[in-house]
C-alpha cells in the first residue's frame, strides 16, 4: 500500500482531518473520495483500510490515531457502519470487553455517525435513566 497522506490542518473533535468546503466544514477524507469519484451513497460512509491494515500488525491500537487524518482515496472504502465496525473488531483484542465491564461482542456495540464505538447496553441504560429522571419527571 502506498503512504498515508496526513492531514496536518484542521481537525473534527475526533481525530478526522478537517476542511473548509462550500461554507462548512468537511471531513478532509470525504472531500477527497468525492472529489476522485463521487458522492458517498446512501448508507455508506468510508472506512480507512490503513488503519484496519496497522491494526492487524499490532501497530496501530485504534482509536484517535493517526489515520484517521489519511486522506488518500487509494486508503478508503466504501462500507455499511456495520461492516466498518466489524472490520474493526477484527483489528483489535476484543476479549477485555468495555472498560464498564460488559462484553465487546457484535450485538453490544453502538457505533455513532462520527465512528466512535460504545456499549449498546450502557447507552440503554443511559437512556432509561434519561426518560425516568427528565422526561418522565416533567
Amino acid at each position: 500500500m502506498d503512504n498515508c497522506l496526513i492531514w496536518e490542518r484542521g481537525r473534527t473533535s475526533g481525530g478526522y482531518g478537517q476542511v473548509w468546503v462550500d461554507g462548512k466544514n468537511q471531513a478532509a477524507h470525504r472531500v477527497a473520495w468525492q472529489a476522485l469519484y463521487g458522492e458517498i451513497p446512501e448508507g455508506k460512509i468510508l472506512d480507512h483500510i490503513c488503519h484496519n491494515e496497522a491494526a492487524l500488525k499490532g501497530e496501530c491500537e485504534g482509536g484517535n490515531c493517526e489515520h484517521r487524518k489519511c486522506y488518500n482515496p487509494n486508503h478508503l472504502r466504501l462500507t455499511t457502519p456495520q461492516e466498518n465496525t466489524l472490520a474493526g473488531l477484527h483489528a483489535i483484542d476484543t476479549r477485555g470487553g468495555f472498560k464498564c465491564g460488559h462484553e465487546m461482542i457484535e450485538a453490544n456495540i453502538m457505533t455513532r455517525k462520527s465512528g466512535h464505538r460504545e456499549c449498546a447496553e450502557c447507552a440503554r441504560q443511559r437512556s432509561n435513566r434519561y426518560y425516568h429522571e427528565v422526561v418522565k419527571a416533567n
